[in-house]
């Protein structure tokens, strides 16, 4: 009986978790952030706070409040998170650096930008160690640190890392996925940055010629 409760349990979790994410992408985080604490409340009862389903839960939360621009309830919670996470799933678990990620976000938000270089960096390294350098997810956490590098006024840092993100999107999504557009915009913005003015105009064509080649 405990086995078929624990899977009902698991169902309305997922559940759960798929509509407030489909309401954040509908342009209501209010309403994505209350069906996550329902969600939370539920897995807690059933498992605890100290569970892979609760802690990314909680996780996802962060970003839903981040998104609402509540970023003292944001880094609060995920401060928990990530200790909790450490604690409970260690530092192999992309669980734990799912929430380090949500974090940094909030902390750069927060107008922390050093402190969140810091968890960039540590999340990109266990990125590349757990899921390897040419992941989707790996490839976001480079943009993630780049932009947190070009913020701290680290321009030729952001570049090179810009261009890698670029080289391995067109690699990995091709040349006319919106990621890579947006990974050449990005690497033209840090172009006009170093006064490099005709890179940054070859890239933006670059990009604009994608976004062509895209529509139907």
């Amino acid at each position: 009986m405990a086995g078929f409760r624990n899977w009902v349990t698991l169902i309305r979790v997922h559940r759960a978790g798929r509509r407030a994410a489909a309401r954040v992408e509908r342009g209501d985080p209010a309403a994505g952030a209350e069906a996550l604490t329902q969600a939370i409340a539920l897995a807690d009862r059933q498992w605890g706070a100290a569970n892979p389903q609760s802690i990314a839960l909680r996780s996802n939360l962060v970003h839903v409040r981040l998104v609402l621009g509540d970023l003292t309830a944001a880094r609060e919670l995920g401060e928990r998170t990530v200790a909790l996470s450490r604690q409970v799933l260690g530092e192999d678990h992309m669980v734990t650096w799912n929430a380090v990620n949500n974090l940094a976000l909030v902390v750069q938000a927060d107008g922390d930008p050093a402190r969140a270089r810091t968890l960039h960096e540590q999340e990109l390294a266990a990125s590349r160690r757990l899921r390897g350098a040419a992941h989707p997810d790996t490839i976001t956490s480079m943009s993630n640190l780049a932009q947190c590098l070009f913020r701290l006024g680290e321009a030729e840092a952001a570049h090179d890392l810009f261009e890698e993100v670029a080289r391995l999107s067109r690699d990995v999504h091709g040349a006319d996925d919106p990621r890579t557009r947006v990974a050449l915009d990005n690497l033209a913005l840090v172009a006009v940055a170093l006064g490099d003015l005709d890179r940054a105009r070859q890239l933006h064509e670059e990009a604009v010629d994608g976004l062509g080649r895209a529509e139907p």
